[in-house]
């Protein structure tokens, strides 16, 4: 399908926008006075001097198997999760666990509530209109994510790269449970049922959106990576939310499938970062695949990871 005007615009300004967002806290972050630079008058830029290609070689050779050093780690953590079962209830007597669980609940309460007047007023949107909303928001997530990537590469950030790699995590289990998920429920779509939303466990597949989840996932790896502010989490969540307007715009969704979506793929991303920063002092299970030091950390006796303070 050729790509419209308003769908280049708008990935055009979301790589345009993360450009800037980059910008902001790069700056932030080695400018005069952030305590990041050992020399007050060192001058500074967005992006460095350029690495050489075998530096550069090298960090995408170690960010290769740390990712698949990862997915074996954080599969095995979450498939034995039920070892831990005991501890459950002290941690729902943590009132930060309380007050997610309340607002996730919340949250859907208010889906469910407005399914019929989202549905009401989306569901005769121009099918290419909902298209493209569905388009902009794969384009520029994916695109932006990706970026964060090679930004990581490019600068030696490695918090740039495991964020960005766990994002694509997120974004992959969460749409495998999703499968899992939607025979569970069996909820109708809109077109196949419009006045009742409620109409589970009748062999639909509407709960919940399988298109939105990965993007959720994705937004909140990017999301995190700036510490939840709000000149990012805004753009990129509201890109996610795209997605799920133009699924509605195709009476595909309900809205309480797009909102549980969203709990679902950014939830997953939210416990893989979890389950990484556990492993920064905790150490991995596995290592499948050899980790070299980074070419700009100190040649000592100790190995690295893949710069995250992680020991392989």
């Amino acid at each position: 399908m050729p790509r419209s005007p308003l769908r280049r615009l708008c990935t055009l300004s979301a790589i345009l926008g993360l450009a800037a967002v980059c910008a902001v806290a790069h700056a932030q972050a080695v400018a005069p006075g952030s305590g990041a630079s050992q020399n007050p008058q060192q001058s500074y830029s967005l992006l460095g001097p350029a690495p050489s290609l075998a530096v550069f070689g090298q960090r995408a050779a170690n960010s290769f198997g740390y990712t698949v050093n990862s997915v074996a780690n954080d599969s095995w953590d979450i498939l034995t999760s039920p070892r831990y079962i005991g501890e459950l209830p002290g941690l729902l007597e943590e009132p930060k666990v309380d007050y997610t669980l309340a607002g996730a609940a919340a949250l859907m309460g208010a889906g469910f509530g407005m399914d019929k007047i989202m549905q009401a007023n989306l569901h005769s949107m121009a099918p290419g209109t909902a298209t493209d909303l569905q388009n902009i928001s794969y384009d520029s997530i994916s695109v932006t994510t990706g970026l964060m990537w090679v930004y990581g590469l490019y600068t030696g950030d490695a918090r740039a790269q495991d964020y960005a790699i766990a994002a694509g995590e997120g974004a992959g289990i969460a749409t495998l449970a999703d499968i899992g998920i939607k025979a569970a429920f069996g909820q109708l779509r809109p077109y196949q049922n419009h006045r009742n939303n409620f109409a589970f466990f009748r062999g639909g597949a509407s709960f919940v959106s399988g298109d939105v989840t990965p993007m959720f996932g994705l937004a909140a790896g990017v999301s995190e990576y700036f510490n939840n502010a709000w000149y990012a989490s805004v753009p990129i969540y509201s890109l996610a939310l795209l997605d799920g307007f133009g699924r509605m715009g195709h009476n595909a969704h309900w809205f309480d499938d797009v909102l549980g979506a969203a709990l679902l793929g950014a939830g997953t991303t939210e416990l893989i970062i979890y389950l990484h920063k556990q492993r920064e002092t905790s150490g991995p299970t596995f290592q499948i695949v050899p980790v070299s030091p980074p070419s700009n950390a100190p040649q000592s006796g100790a190995s690295f990871g893949m710069g995250v303070a992680l020991a392989w």
